[in-house]
């Protein structure tokens, strides 16, 4: 059973609404639209978080198989059960440690299901440049005028310099290869956009995640 779960949250900013624009003009798939590409971007810029989380929990899972007491575990981890919950953790403990680690197992399959999928698609792309340009920007988590930089001044051998404007154009159209990717495999289903009474008139972003039962 699933349920709908906001997480890491944000506002379109009227900078992200114009580059959103700029990038479905430059679209050339018939079914990638601008809800497509803004959630495309949204996740691409979560991809680094969401790796964080990853590493975090198999870390803790290896300090549990090396003998960490539960009850270490879950002190260690105190902020994150609290908001999972939604209230400080006082019973028994033991018990949920155990409730901590299923609902964290599912949200880091999830989280792995994601950016697995994001990786496969930055890393079957043909075009040299663009492929560099997706790897910087959103594997590695580069800033935009660095990586720019990067490829301007060429320091792979193997990928001639580009300017500043082919590099503007080619991140577009890494972004629109990316969303097409995304949604053909169905990633772009878990990524959703609440329009909900008190929210921006855009709407505001977060994953549906899965629920433990």
């Amino acid at each position: 059973m699933e349920h709908m779960q906001s997480v890491i949250i944000s506002d379109q900013s009227h900078k992200d609404s114009s580059d959103t624009h700029e990038i479905v003009q430059v679209n050339f798939f018939d079914d990638v639209d601008a809800v497509d590409i803004r959630k495309t971007k949204w996740l691409l810029n979560k991809y680094t978080d969401l790796i964080d989380v990853i590493k975090n929990y198999e870390y803790s899972l290896q300090q549990l198989e090396n003998g960490m007491a539960a009850y270490d575990l879950l002190s260690a981890e105190g902020s994150v059960a609290k908001r999972v919950s939604g209230q400080e953790l006082t019973a028994d403990v033991t018990a949920n440690a155990v409730l901590l680690k299923d609902q964290r197992h599912v949200n880091y399959k999830f989280y792995q299901f994601l950016t697995n999928n994001i990786k496969f698609a930055i890393n079957n792309m043909r075009d040299k440049h663009e492929g560099l340009i997706a790897k910087l920007l959103f594997l590695d988590g580069m800033k935009y005028l660095k990586a720019q930089q990067y490829l301007e001044k060429g320091y792979r051998k193997d990928i001639p310099p580009i300017s500043a404007t082919t590099f503007a154009d080619k991140r577009r159209r890494v972004i629109v290869n990316i969303a097409n990717s995304l949604k053909t495999n169905r990633t772009l289903d878990f990524v959703t956009i609440d329009y909900g009474r008190g929210r921006n008139q855009e709407g505001e972003i977060g994953l549906r995640m899965p629920e433990v039962n």
